[in-house]
C-alpha cells in the first residue's frame, strides 16, 4: 500500500502549503462549484465540531485535488467531500469511485512529497458524503477509505 501510511511522532504545528510547491489552492467560480464549496464548508464545520483541526483546503496539483486536509490528533486526514441532492445515481458515497480514489491518493502523495513536515506521520483518507438539501443535509463520514 502507501509507504507513508505509518505511525510516528509528529509536531502538532499546522503548516500551510509552500508557495514554491507545485501544490496550489483554488477558488470556486461557477454556480455548481459554489454549491460544492458550500458543501465543503459544511463538511469542514462537521469535522471541526468533531475535534479535527484544519491544515488546508482546496489544494490542487497536476495529479488531482484535495478538498480538505485536517488533523485528527496526530493523524493527517485527507478529506474528499461529496454532495448529492438526490440518490438518482446512487448518492454521494457511491460517487467516490476507485478511479477517483486513485487520483486522490496520487494528489496526497504529491502533497506529502512537497510538505516534509507531514511526510513521516500517520495519515488516512476520509470521505464526507452529504446527501439532500444543503440547509439540512444528512452527513455520512467514512474513515480510512481505500481502493
Amino acid at each position: 500500500m502507501w509507504a507513508w501510511l505509518k505511525g510516528g511522532a509528529r509536531s502538532s504545528a499546522v503548516k500551510p502549503v509552500l508557495e514554491s510547491s507545485p501544490m496550489r489552492t483554488y477558488s470556486p467560480q461557477a454556480a455548481r462549484q459554489k454549491d460544492g464549496a458550500r458543501a465543503e464548508r459544511i463538511a469542514q464545520q462537521h469535522l471541526l465540531d468533531h475535534g479535527l483541526k484544519t491544515v488546508n483546503a482546496n489544494v490542487a496539483c497536476a495529479q488531482g485535488e484535495i478538498d480538505l486536509i485536517m488533523l485528527d490528533g496526530e493523524t493527517l486526514v485527507f478529506v474528499e467531500v461529496r454532495w448529492r441532492k438526490n440518490t438518482a445515481y446512487g448518492g454521494a458515497a457511491v460517487s467516490v469511485t476507485p478511479h477517483k480514489l486513485a487520483k486522490l491518493m496520487r494528489a496526497c502523495e504529491m502533497f506529502l512529497q512537497h510538505e516534509p513536515t507531514w511526510r513521516d506521520g500517520p495519515c488516512r483518507i476520509d470521505v464526507l458524503a452529504l446527501q439532500g438539501d444543503l440547509n439540512a443535509p444528512s452527513i455520512e463520514w467514512l474513515k480510512n477509505v481505500t481502493v
